[in-house]
């Protein structure tokens, strides 16, 4: 009886396996899960370097859609018509100087007169200097520059830092002649696109070309 209850013990009693006979078994039931997981983890460092590259790549290429709008402003056609416009107005500064220095000190009807003065003489610069294609070759350059901005296309800050202040004195010199030929048409809306409005803007004063 006590061999038959120490046989039957030794049958139930759990065996003792080997080492290596234990690694290659869970090796083998393993192995498909660390596949499926290495194969993940290369997906996603691939998607991961995939992104970093397009976003690299349309960087750059914003960058460069920007310069060649700055390229743009500097030389050619609007460089040329730029410096018509700097040319004439740095003329006519002593007298624009002179007309809206009044305006601080003017109220109601003298100011709104010495308003309309100003006013006049601009269409006037503008007509004796024969500036209105000049004028509109700048207009046109702002605009596809502010779209360019609106769209991705080009670097708002760098195209700011390089053009803002001299995009905003063009729309306060010739904001009586957009005025006049763009009736409800703002300005500034573009010009916003490409730079914040400076402190300041919208009160009288003579643009420094």
């Amino acid at each position: 009886m006590l061999q038959t209850l120490i046989w039957r013990a030794a049958r139930v009693a759990p065996q003792k396996v080997a080492p290596e006979v234990w690694w290659r078994r869970e090796r083998a039931r393993l192995l498909p899960q660390i596949r499926l997981l290495v194969g993940v983890l290369a997906l996603l460092c691939g998607g991961l370097w995939t992104v970093d590259e397009y976003a690299d790549h349309r960087a750059g290429r914003r960058l460069a859609e920007t310069h060649r709008f700055l390229d743009q402003f500097r030389s050619g056609p609007v460089a040329e018509a730029w410096d018509r416009l700097r040319t004439a107005w740095q003329a006519e500064q002593a007298r624009q100087d002179a007309l809206l220095a009044r305006i601080p000190s003017l109220a109601g009807r003298d100011r709104a007169r010495t308003l309309h003065d100003h006013q006049l003489f601009v269409l006037e610069t503008i007509e004796e200097y024969r500036l209105h294609d000049d004028i509109e070759v700048v207009h046109q350059f702002l605009i596809r520059l502010a779209m360019c901005v609106r769209m991705g296309s080009c670097d708002a800050d760098v195209a700011a830092a390089q053009l803002g202040p001299a995009l905003w004195r063009f729309r306060d010199q010739h904001r009586p002649y957009f005025q006049f030929e763009y009736s409800g048409v703002d300005l500034d809306d573009w010009l916003e696109s490409i730079a914040p409005r400076p402190a300041g803007v919208g009160n009288p004063g003579a643009p420094r070309w």
